[in-house]
């Protein structure tokens, strides 16, 4: 089977960019002819200790407060009103939206758009619900419930009833109107009982590499494991995407990159992030930061760490542990790279490179750019692509 491959680039979510910029990047990234999608997240604080985020050491700390976040859906509607040709993907968690609510948001904004609305949906991270009161630990029986009663809403006008692990629906009913493109539900995570969920229900699955997937050979794998779960719940495996966020560190210039290696953002990124299940790293003949049991969605609380805590992780990580938890390369190499990915499965490609948070915000553009030839590259390759 011939497969279409699809491209994202992240809009910044945070309060001091004006939200109808997103409006004038959307035209930018759509006059690339070869980016399709902008990507948004669902977050309520930022990712680094208060003692890491200050300009000397992520420049764009002097411009925005990380933990002050747009809802993305509403920043959705605004990049659509800029220009509803423009592809429009986000990522939350089944935790803080109920079924209906989520699905009636991602409807409005499908009716604003010409091509499909893509909604991945994770099990939710601790930092984004224990401060707010939600329990995290109920995270994947609300993701079982919401693509259930998601896909039954859209599919079955109703009214209908069932009960679910969290929701008792009666004589429930979205209405009968629906947006001339069909919007996408995929699952966001790699675990076990997530596959399991995502083969079930979902119409596709997003994972981050290297944090979940190290290498495209590890994505091949989950790719056929999935696509025979999906075939054996009587669902059609050809309908069903793979897609990857490519957390990388990019540029031309090989002292560039090491500079930015050096970081102690990036550093800390890599004790924390660099493999989401920190006892993977003795996989890889490392030692991990963490502790046993550590996996930064279940336990990573940002405003419980300290000052001295993030300095411990930052000095305990190694270099070879930070190189290996970023691709790292020119665009060239990144384009050959994440070729390889495509080969093994995936058909929608997202960045999300460190580069401008390390170098300022000036390196944006420049990023935009580099990734622009990335994406042009894949596009390039894409008759070759095949499941």
């Amino acid at each position: 089977m011939r497969r279409t491959i699809t491209t994202g680039y992240p809009f910044d979510n945070h309060r001091s960019t004006p939200v109808t910029a997103i409006g004038e990047f959307a035209n930018m990234l759509h006059g690339t002819g070869v980016v399709d999608y902008v990507c948004l997240w669902d977050e309520l604080s930022g990712w680094f200790p208060e003692s890491l985020w200050h300009p000397e050491l992520a420049p764009l700390a002097a411009v925005m407060d990380q933990h002050s976040t747009y809802d993305p859906f509403v920043q959705g509607a605004f990049a659509l009103a800029g220009n509803p040709d423009m592809g429009l993907r986000m990522t939350t968690d089944a935790i803080r939206t109920g079924p209906v609510e989520l699905l009636r948001k991602v409807l409005t904004l499908a009716s604003a758009s010409n091509r499909p609305v893509v909604c991945s949906i994770g099990a939710g991270e601790v930092r984004q619900t224990r401060p707010y009161g939600y329990k995290r630990i109920e995270g994947l029986r609300r993701l079982e419930d919401v693509f259930t009663l998601v896909r039954r809403l859209y599919d079955e006008p109703g009214p209908w009833s069932q009960e679910t692990n969290f929701w008792n629906y009666r004589n429930a009913t979205i209405g009968v109107e629906r947006p001339a493109n069909r919007p996408e539900f995929w699952a966001l995570g790699a675990g076990p009982k997530l596959l399991d969920i995502a083969a079930r229900y979902a119409d596709g699955l997003e994972v981050a590499t290297p944090s979940a997937k190290r290498t495209p050979e590890e994505l091949a794998e989950t790719v056929q494991s999935v696509r025979r779960q999906v075939e054996g719940y009587g669902r059609d495996p050809d309908g069903f995407g793979f897609g990857i966020l490519n957390v990388c560190i990019c540029h031309e210039d090989v002292e560039v990159i090491e500079q930015v290696l050096d970081s102690k953002v990036v550093k800390f990124f890599a004790g924390q992030l660099g493999r989401f299940d920190s006892s993977q790293w003795r996989n890889e003949g490392e030692t991990p930061v963490m502790p046993d049991g550590w996996h930064y969605a279940l336990k990573w609380l940002p405003f419980v760490q300290d000052e001295a805590e993030a300095e411990r992780i930052i000095s305990s990580v190694t270099r070879s542990m930070v190189r290996k938890s970023f691709h790292i390369g020119t665009p060239e190499q990144m384009a050959a790279l994440n070729g390889e990915f495509v080969e093994a499965g995936a058909d929608f490609v997202a960045t999300l490179d460190f580069t401008p948070l390390v170098l300022g915000p000036a390196e944006g553009i420049e990023s935009i750019r580099r990734f622009s030839q990335v994406f042009a590259q894949l596009k390039e390759r894409q008759p070759a692509a095949a499941v």
